[in-house]
């Protein structure tokens, strides 16, 4: 099994959402870790927020991907 990297991460957990679908919809299996988190603000804020990840394979383009939406 390839190694997941972080591609980006959000304190509000509908960007998160929206965020993995974007790349999901471009074929790129997203991954998110910490969500529950962010039920607890403070909790998500130390634990770096909401983290995005994908294959390492899949970085460059994932991170193309999400810049060219902002």
């Amino acid at each position: 099994m390839e190694k997941l990297v972080k591609v980006a991460a959000f304190l509000d957990v509908n960007e998160a959402y929206l965020a993995k679908g974007l790349l999901e919809s471009e074929g790129i299996e997203a991954h998110l870790f910490d969500e529950r988190s962010a039920i607890v603000v403070y909790t998500s804020y130390a634990l770096g927020g909401i983290r995005l990840m994908v294959k390492q394979s899949d970085l460059a383009r994932a991170k193309s991907i999400l810049s060219a939406a902002e």
